[in-house]
């Protein structure tokens, strides 16, 4: 008897919520557009192909020679089928070196002088290209094209080379470099070997500063107001700005300790090294804070309750986490996807921590998303101030 009068009341107090679930159109629908954003996502996140295309990389040419324009020709022509790589000229290998710190070139062809003397003087013709190995996948699809089309050029030249061999008197030629005429070494921006987690860390440092602050603020403010002691703060002779400031800086502390514990483990255990400034790093972690503050603050007023907040803030926290670069190049993905991390402020923090802290990149090279984040943060506080001083009156 006792056991059916438990059951029953089960019943009952499950009817209630489920009745209080439908009366509440934001939960409602979280429930159906959660699961279509994450199908949507891990359904075109990753790419069909193995290997991207439209790599931007540059060309410095410091030999300006016959052999180099030909070795440059052959190399456009080449790549004009698969597409694989987009190539633009730079006067200087420092030129091309910032363009990379700034992320607008995923490496650079270094053509030496002297590269046109050795064609023809019957030698292997060296020349460098120097990648952006911060991102280890891009790395490792740039190092496999290169080694693709260098071959197929060596081919090409050596065909030349082979036609042309009877029309050369008293020329000694050595064999190795009639066969494989262009040499190729390659240098990256991070020494020694990289991994997955070089990749990850940086990213990972701003998502834990953001699940803190986003998931935080509901949890302080919301569960606050339930249990009724926030209106006894709210009556205290201070500001409501300070109160969300006071909070958030309790969060932001947490954070902050939380993304020193996953930098050294990184640097302990899995060989992160840390080649910019710890400073700016830091400073990059307080805007994205800052431009994160205001999601939460906006949850909290456009919901009654805590477990409306969290579920506005989990809607948009992790399709932040996916379409921001943290787990997976935004590069590789389909160009929709790519237009849409656009507009989320995780793609730009976490671009400029991982040129921070593994390009050795300066306030100059990330001035772009360093904007951008402080733009974003004033937009989305401009409008959550209002907005939280408005639902603490209802």
């Amino acid at each position: 008897m006792n056991a059916m009068k438990i059951l029953k009341d089960s019943y009952h107090i499950m009817s209630k919520d489920m009745l209080e679930f439908r009366r509440n159109r934001m939960q409602l629908a979280a429930l159906f557009i959660m699961p279509l954003i994450f199908l949507i996502m891990f359904g075109f996140i990753f790419p069909s192909g193995t290997t991207q295309q439209h790599m931007p990389m540059g060309i410095v040419n410091l030999d300006q020679g016959e052999g180099s324009n030909e070795f440059i020709a052959q190399l456009e022509a080449i790549n004009k089928n698969s597409s694989f790589m987009d190539f633009k000229a730079y006067s200087s290998v420092d030129e091309a070196k910032t363009q990379i710190n700034q992320g607008k070139l995923y490496g650079v062809f270094i053509i030496p002088s002297g590269f046109s003397d050795s064609l023809t003087s019957g030698k292997s013709a060296d020349f460098t290209v120097y990648i952006d190995n911060s991102n280890p996948q891009s790395s490792m699809q740039i190092q496999q094209v290169l080694s693709s089309t260098v071959s197929g050029m060596n081919d090409m030249k050596a065909e030349a080379n082979v036609l042309d061999i009877s029309n050369e008197i008293n020329q000694p030629v050595n064999p190795q470099a009639m066969i494989f005429p262009y040499v190729l070494n390659i240098k990256t921006t991070i020494p020694g070997e990289t991994n997955y987690f070089n990749f990850l860390a940086p990213g990972l440092m701003i998502m834990i500063v953001m699940m803190s602050v986003m998931t935080g603020i509901p949890e302080a403010i919301s569960k606050e107001k339930e249990l009724g002691t926030f209106d006894g703060m709210l009556s205290a002779p201070i500001s409501q700005v300070s109160v969300i400031i006071g909070k958030t800086a309790a969060l932001c502390t947490r954070g902050f300790i939380q993304c020193i514990m996953v930098l050294a483990i990184a640097m302990i255990f899995f060989g992160v090294t840390l080649q910019g400034s710890l400073l700016l790093a830091f400073f990059m972690l307080l805007l994205g804070i800052f431009s994160f503050i205001g999601i939460g603050i906006m949850a909290i007023s456009m919901s009654g309750d805590q477990a409306s907040s969290t579920m506005i803030v989990n809607l948009l926290m992790f399709p932040m986490m996916f379409l921001g670069g943290i787990f997976y190049p935004i590069q590789q993905m389909p160009w929709f996807m790519q237009a849409i991390s656009k507009f989320i402020p995780m793609t730009y923090a976490a671009d400029a921590m991982r040129k921070i802290m593994l390009l050795n990149a300066n306030i100059g090279d990330v001035m772009t998303q360093i904007v951008i984040l402080v733009g974003f943060g004033v937009v989305t506080m401009a409008i959550a101030v209002p907005l939280f001083r408005r639902s603490m009156t209802r």
